[in-house]
């Protein structure tokens, strides 16, 4: 008999404070999409990307050849690598690329299988040389397993995961654990499903460097947690509406698991943030996991609406997108937006983008509008 852990049991409070609402702005914004050409890159399933310098690197997870160098000037694919595997230049379950902080021709690939850190340099691919610069081996012994890193200008590694005692973990540059900083979001009775309840409150984040402040986006709930660098919570944001994250944990071999259930809704599924705009993007879905009529699983996972937030924290605008995304990264200048959707890839000029990128020939217009 399968025994279903109702999470609404088991929190007894949330560690959020000085709630503030993401209010709908008076500035709605259409976006077009723009479709690259699926013949000449050979996609699969392109599940992540990262713009590095001249570059976009894309990640086909079902690709022979997981990675792919693509030059944006003209949109071609120069280069391809990754197998699966556990070798220097191999992978198993890729979750980040990371652009470098320094060296703007270099990037850092993270499998959180191995949770092994690599650092490749685009210039040595495109010579046929596919080893790593250097490896980083991510310690998991004494707080749990990051499922996303970052790097601060101190060149620290911040990462968000599964963990027992913290919401955020610190690494060294070899990848050794310092501390745990920020309280986990809820307080639970049961000590024993502390890793399962860090898995609901999943979310990707971005660190201002400028500011000092961490933005944390929850996955299956509209807040974005702000924390200073200490882990101090500045403020919760919310909206447009406030809901929290909803899951049941269930038995899974010897161990436990999340699982969707009728109120599990999707929030802040990706979020972005450009240094030379000063401006914060957050893809938002706010979907039900479950069809609410007949139960089906949907979409929820892909989002069409992108709220835009100035620097202090004030929505500017509402994009809309003519199609849905999971994943998306702001162009250096501001002025494109590159989303996924599983089976392509789209560019969404902002403030009709770069006039040159509308007549390019490697572009198909998406119709839909």
């Amino acid at each position: 008999m399968v025994v279903l852990l109702d999470c609404s049991e088991r929190l007894t409070k949330y560690n959020y404070k000085n709630y503030k609402k993401l209010t709908t702005p008076a500035r709605l914004t259409k976006l077009q999409s723009i479709e690259f050409n699926k013949d000449k890159l050979n996609l699969y399933a392109p599940v992540n990307l990262a713009i590095v310098g001249r570059y976009l690197i894309l990640l086909d997870s079902k690709s022979e050849e997981m990675l792919k160098i693509i030059e944006l000037n003209t949109n071609k694919l120069l280069k391809s690598f990754g197998h699966k595997g556990q070798g220097p230049e191999e992978f198993i379950s890729i979750s980040q690329i990371i652009p470098d902080r320094k060296e703007k021709n270099s990037f850092w690939i993270y499998d959180i299988f191995t949770r092994n850190l690599k650092k490749f340099n685009i210039r040595s691919i495109l010579n046929d040389n596919f080893y790593p610069e250097k490896v980083i081996r991510i310690s998991s012994e004494k707080n749990g397993v990051p499922a996303r890193l970052a790097f601060s200008s101190e060149n620290e590694i911040f990462g968000v995961g599964f963990f027992l005692k913290h919401r955020l973990s610190i690494y060294d540059t070899n990848g050794n654990f310092i501390k745990g900083i920020a309280q986990l979001p809820f307080i639970t009775k049961d000590e024993r499903f502390k890793t399962q309840h860090s898995q609901g409150y999943i979310g990707n984040f971005i660190i201002k460097e400028a500011s000092g402040e961490i933005y944390i986006a929850t996955r299956y709930g509209s807040i974005i947690e702000k924390y200073d660098m200490d882990g101090n919570l500045i403020s919760t944001l919310y909206g447009p509406e406030l809901f929290y994250p909803e899951y049941d944990i269930v038995p899974a071999g010897q161990s436990y698991t999340i699982t969707y259930n009728n109120k599990t809704r999707f929030g802040y599924i990706d979020i972005q943030y450009n240094e030379r705009k000063n401006k914060l993007y957050l893809l938002y879905s706010g979907k039900y996991k479950l069809n609410q009529k007949n139960q089906e699983k949907t979409k929820a996972n892909f989002g069409k609406i992108i709220f835009v937030l100035d620097n202090n924290d004030t929505v500017l605008e509402q994009l809309e997108l003519d199609k849905e995304i999971f994943r998306m990264i702001v162009s250096e200048d501001g002025s494109l937006i590159y989303g996924l959707t599983g089976t392509e890839i789209l560019i969404f000029p902002i403030n009709n983008g770069p006039k040159n990128i509308l007549d390019n020939k490697n572009f198909a217009y998406s119709r839909r509008w």
